[in-house]
């Protein structure tokens, strides 16, 4: 057996559907990070957020390396230590050595363990303000059609929008859209759509602390 198939067979080993999942529960996930998913039953909605400011005034928009891997049907996230902490991380190994071969086959298999950038920003969640503070992770877009591509454009007309005392809350419009057919799992027909951000816009609000 070779290094690429003994990481291969790692990878595998490890997309049980009950990995990464132990000692948290689907309402301790919710207190703790701050989506953008709508119910089975809504095709369209809104969420409320605050983004929170910086101790130091830098940019509370943090950037992180994931890898998107299907679990049980579901997408999920695995920190990449590779390009976070230059760490050894096996599967951007495996990713570097199918890209090594030439081969299209390779090539077209490697990009499910390319990690992608990520952004994490600390929010009040409007809609559960009991909850505390969450954590808002969402992925960049190479296209500039992303999240913080919406949300930049407020930030330069309206200013610093995680001011305490004169910031505002952000209102994101969300709807559902039909998933690709290359993404679609045909053994979980639920998992057809995802949750599309319309656009997002800002809101006079009461202030934080």
């Amino acid at each position: 057996m070779t290094s690429l198939d003994a990481v291969l067979a790692q990878y595998e080993q490890s997309k049980s559907p009950d990995y990464g999942q132990k000692g948290m529960s689907q309402e301790e996930r919710m207190k703790k990070y701050f989506t953008l998913l709508l119910d089975d039953k809504s095709n369209s909605g809104q969420r409320r957020v605050r983004i929170l400011p910086t101790p130091d005034g830098s940019s509370p928009f943090k950037e992180a390396w994931y890898h998107e891997v299907q679990v049980g049907g579901k997408w999920q996230k695995f920190y990449d230590p590779g390009k976070n902490d230059n760490e050894r991380s096996p599967l951007n190994e495996v990713y570097e050595e199918l890209m090594s071969t030439g081969k299209e086959s390779d090539k077209e298999l490697a990009k499910q363990y390319k990690s992608r950038k990520f952004y994490i920003v600390k929010v009040i969640d409007r809609d559960r303000e009991e909850d505390g503070i969450k954590f808002w992770r969402f992925k960049h877009n190479y296209k500039q059609d992303g999240i913080l591509d919406k949300i930049i454009p407020i930030w330069r007309n309206k200013g610093d929008v995680t001011d305490a005392e004169k910031g505002r809350d952000l209102i994101i419009e969300l709807t559902k859209q039909k998933l690709p057919k290359e993404l679609l799992i045909p053994q979980y027909p639920l998992l057809c759509t995802t949750t599309q951000v319309l656009f997002i816009k800002m809101i006079k609000s009461k202030r934080i602390g």
